[in-house]
């Protein structure tokens, strides 16, 4: 193959800069350097930013891509509470009375979920907002329902303690910006992060333990959240998810006296949650680089994070 010489390359660009010159104009187009920039300014971005950018498919083709699909294994950090209601001065059967109290509970959660998140729009070559989807169950419990109200103020145990259980069904529904490997299904990529926000419908049963002739509590809510996350892949992503939600729910509200257990009625408030989660997505060991021309590392073989 014959390769140009220096003479015809220039006499090729002198060619093009003669056919944008408008007709009757006698100057050269580098006499020009306004048009000249503007060409060069409005030309690199459409031959710049396009292939940097992540494809994004049709929105409703990510539900059939089990590569997404995420497995969470949930604690909870802090669930505060509060206790509402009327308990007995002194020990039950004192005799000292009654009082209103209003004091913090804190419940021990735990549960699980599935989840998908579902690019939307492209930010980059390796990051993308996304729709979180996710389908939540927790169980949490709240001791020391029965506790009594002493002078000093403080407040003391009873064998045996009272506890509720709540089930909650949950779907945070909410949007994401994502970075790294789980933003593109790479495998090319060592790490991963993401920061969104949503809310969560939920739906509570809250039963009292131990306790016959107590209705179970049915509540509905819906609250707001903002999580943050980070992840690695060691053979598949694993992921840290951290969710705080805010917002008061009623979870039970027992209107009488349980006989032998408390003196009047109470209900018990969830204020707030902050759950830890460990998210797997068990079908990333199939991932593969899907977002380039290639499968191949040439476009940036120094910078392994890009």
């Amino acid at each position: 193959m014959q390769i140009a010489g220096k003479g015809e390359i220039v006499s090729f660009f002198n060619s093009i800069f003669i056919f944008l010159q408008p007709k009757g104009a006698n100057m050269n187009f580098f006499k020009k350097p306004v048009i000249f920039f503007a060409v060069i300014l409005f030309g690199m971005p459409f031959a710049g930013i396009a292939q940097y950018q992540f494809q994004v498919n049709p929105f409703f083709s990510y539900f059939t891509d089990l590569h997404r699909y995420e497995l969470g294994f949930n604690y909870g950090l802090l669930s505060p509470g509060t206790f509402d209601g009327v308990v007995p001065i002194g020990s039950m059967g004192a005799g000292l009375g009654d009082t209103t109290a209003k004091r913090a509970l804190n419940a021990v959660s735990y549960g699980g979920s599935i989840g998908l998140s579902v690019p939307f729009k492209a930010t980059g070559h390796i990051s993308c907002w996304v729709m979180d989807l996710t389908l939540m169950a927790n169980m949490s419990t709240w001791s020391d329902l029965n506790e009594t109200y002493q002078i000093d103020g403080s407040y003391s145990k009873v064998t045996p303690d009272l506890e509720a259980s709540t089930m909650q069904i949950a779907l945070p529904i909410g949007v994401s910006w994502k970075v790294g490997n789980d933003a593109i299904c790479t495998k090319r990529l060592p790490f991963c992060a993401s920061f969104g926000a949503g809310f969560i419908p939920q739906y509570n049963i809250t039963n009292i333990n131990s306790v016959q002739d107590v209705k179970a509590g049915n509540a509905f809510g819906c609250t707001p959240y903002a999580k943050v996350e980070i992840g690695a892949f060691i053979g598949i992503c694993a992921k840290l998810r951290f969710t705080y939600t805010m917002g008061d729910i009623t979870m039970i509200d027992v209107n009488h006296p349980i006989s032998g257990v408390t003196d009047g009625p109470f209900k018990i408030t969830s204020t707030g949650n902050l759950l830890a989660t460990l998210v797997l997505i068990p079908f990333s060991a199939g991932w593969k680089e899907t977002a380039w021309w290639n499968t191949h590392d040439t476009y940036n073989i120094h910078d392994k994070l890009n």
